[in-house]
């Protein structure tokens, strides 16, 4: 039980800055401009649904999309992390806000795209989910790790969207507290957290790949003369 609460947080944890939560208050707030307090947070709550939908999806799922298209897990790992570094690489950079021509009349159509997908569950979110959940279910089936562990690990997601949504439903709130700049300063600060992120999971997919492989045991001993 220690083991799948332990997972469970280290989910919540990872996915919460995978989301950029500060990046998606902004977008938030841009595409979300001129609506009342009600309106936004009822697309709050519903862009929410959509988010645990898609993790869901992803989790579960995760394992039989990469035998369907015969990807390896460290290879997907690796493709993962490089597209989550480009990400984080723009998110620290700086990214435009919407337009005010931009702006949907009816905010009822950002719930799914823009805001749920893919700015909330973009690849780079989608990705490390699909790659914890096929390692977990993995690990049941083998008995590697409890159904307790995968079950819960699952519930580190909803809970880390749930956050999300909480900081969405409150985002008038939070605007009249820090002010739109300090949210674009932690946006900035986030996407420096993901590079750190993308950069391990890049580094563990590599290392891995070259301990389980034949081509990478050859290496490994060549560099080792």
């Amino acid at each position: 039980m220690v083991e799948a609460l332990t997972f469970a947080w280290s989910n919540f944890v990872k996915l919460f800055f995978l989301f950029c939560p500060f990046f998606v208050l902004n977008m938030f707030l841009s595409l979300t401009e001129g609506a009342d307090c009600g309106r936004k947070r009822n697309v709050a709550v519903r862009v929410t649904l959509v988010a645990v939908v898609v993790a869901a999806i992803a989790y579960f799922a995760g394992n039989g999309f990469l035998k369907l298209f015969g990807l390896d897990l460290e290879g997907f790992r690796i493709g993962s992390g490089i597209l989550l570094m480009i990400m984080a690489q723009g998110l620290a950079l700086g990214h435009e806000t919407p337009t005010a021509q931009s702006r949907p009349r009816n905010v009822d159509d950002i719930i799914v795209v823009p805001l749920g997908i893919p700015i909330i569950m973009g690849p780079a979110c989608v990705s490390p989910i699909i790659i914890i959940g096929a390692e977990t279910l993995t690990g049941a089936l083998e008995g590697s790790c409890g159904w307790f562990t995968f079950l819960f690990g699952f519930l580190g997601f909803i809970l880390a969207t749930v956050a999300l949504g909480a900081l969405l439903y409150f985002a008038e709130a939070l605007e009249r507290i820090f002010g739109k700049n300090v949210i674009r300063i932690f946006s900035k600060v986030s996407g420096v957290i993901l590079m750190a992120m993308a950069a391990q999971m890049i580094a563990t997919g590599f290392f891995t790949y070259l301990d389980n492989s034949t081509v990478g045991q050859k290496l490994l001993e060549a560099l080792a003369r």
